[in-house]
């Protein structure tokens, strides 16, 4: 069972903040170095002076506690005077068409992944986590949200919506750092209305899209650190029970899923001739001298669309390669078969167990980054920043559903979820 609570959110004090589009930011852990500059310099206020403090490994912690009490103290972030849900929509644009996410923002009881009630599709790393945790310590605060995916298929909770969603926002907001999205806020505060949603989420699985790093960062603080982990059952709703939560209804048409190309650096690179030599017994190698992003995406949906397990590997101008797993190893082969059975034959697993582990068990990879763009991927290639761009598939709502049901995990890094809901448009202090 799933239990999912309103809350009394923390937000920026229109009265003191001149713009709310200002005082925002991505997600902490998509904001490139530029960005980050900008966003210090939109507004003394914005949330990145909370969520990417100032100041050395240690101090900087202690700096995000001290600022974030002085604009409690200050007004500059209130809270709500009462518990609510509260309704979500972004608005973003993709391609040149205007599409948009709605779901709603409330908290969520943190349980262990063994319960099999919040689901996560991809494997975590240990440093963010790590630093997430120090900032969790000092400052008592979720400023980010963790996004979910859930099923409705009756639309019951988006049914309830309907109402609210006719009156004025609570917030409408561009992003200052992001003039293509627009976020809008409403309150659902009627008791019914809440008790209603409380109750059509107790039978849901939550599957996290994005936000693993903070939603286990929030699970190790309550084992460690709140009072039902260290023996008061008298109160059983301790605020560091629960975490800030984005829940969006799985089957929303403007979901989109982004992929996250592969791009390597090897400590003594071998030449990709190398490369391919050593992957040729299990892939298929087709020379390509077309070299665009629309040919690329669209041979590989096609390809996708057929059954076939295939990527590109980019190692320079002139050096763009189309590789297909071989037919016979699609499942006779009995080590593919039962990789294949155990994570359901998906492409970056595959990209994991027969190319990514075969090269680095010969050739040492220095360093491995990821980009959803085939542009920034060859460009950064071109620029010798790395030896070789993986150019692969997204993955679809559905498998990673598929996926998840089956309690696999996924490489980390296998999906990007877009649009990425904003921080700081609400948050959940612990200490109200």
């Amino acid at each position: 069972m799933v239990e999912v609570l309103p809350f009394s959110g923390l937000f920026f004090n229109r009265d003191k903040i001149k713009s709310i589009s200002n005082v925002i930011s991505p997600p902490y852990d998509v904001i490139p170095k530029t960005l980050k500059k900008t966003l210090f310099d939109l507004d003394p206020y914005n949330i990145i002076n909370l969520i990417l403090p100032r100041g050395s490994s240690r101090e900087k912690y202690i700096n995000a506690q001290k600022l974030l009490n002085g604009w409690v103290k200050n007004n500059i972030l209130i809270f709500d005077d009462r518990k609510c849900f509260y309704i979500f929509e972004e608005d973003f644009l993709a391609g040149t068409r205007r599409k948009k996410i709605v779901g709603f923002i409330g908290l969520t009881r943190i349980e262990p992944y063994s319960l099999s009630n919040i689901i996560p599709h991809e494997k975590t790393q240990s440093k963010p986590k790590l630093d997430r945790l120090n900032l969790l310590k000092n400052c008592r605060t979720n400023f980010g949200i963790v996004y979910t995916l859930y099923r409705d298929n009756q639309n019951k909770a988006t049914d309830i919506f309907k109402k609210t969603i006719q009156k004025k926002p609570f917030i409408n907001t561009a992003a200052g750092y992001d003039s293509s999205l627009n976020f809008k806020i409403w309150k659902i505060q009627e008791t019914y209305d809440i008790k209603k949603l409380t109750k059509i989420m107790r039978d849901k699985k939550l599957i996290i899209a994005d936000g693993h790093h903070r939603y286990e960062t929030s699970l190790a603080y309550k084992q460690k650190y709140s009072s039902t982990a260290n023996g008061n059952k008298k109160n059983t709703e301790c605020p560091e029970d629960f975490i800030l939560t984005l829940y969006i209804e799985s089957s929303s048409k403007d979901i989109l899923v982004h992929p996250n190309h592969r791009l390597v650096k090897f400590k003594n690179y071998p030449g990709l001739d190398s490369i391919l030599e050593k992957i040729k017994n299990d892939f298929s190698i087709e020379a390509v001298d077309i070299n665009s992003d629309k040919y690329i995406t669209k041979k590989l949906s096609d390809t996708k669309s057929k059954g076939f397990k295939s990527f590109f590997i980019y190692g320079g101008p002139k050096k763009l390669y189309f590789i297909t797993l071989k037919p016979y190893l699609k499942g006779t082969q009995k080590g593919l078969k039962d990789y294949a059975g155990k994570y359901l034959n998906i492409d970056i697993s595959i990209l994991k167990k027969f190319l990514i582990e075969k090269i680095s068990y010969q050739f040492e990879i220095e360093k491995m980054s990821y980009t959803h763009y085939i542009s920034n991927a060859v460009k950064r290639v071109n620029n010798n920043k790395f030896d070789i761009g993986i150019l692969l598939n997204a993955l679809t709502v559905k498998e990673i559903e598929k996926i998840s049901s089956l309690g696999q995990i996924l490489p980390d890094k296998s999906t990007y979820f877009y649009p990425k809901p904003c921080t700081g448009l609400v948050m959940y202090k612990f200490d109200i």
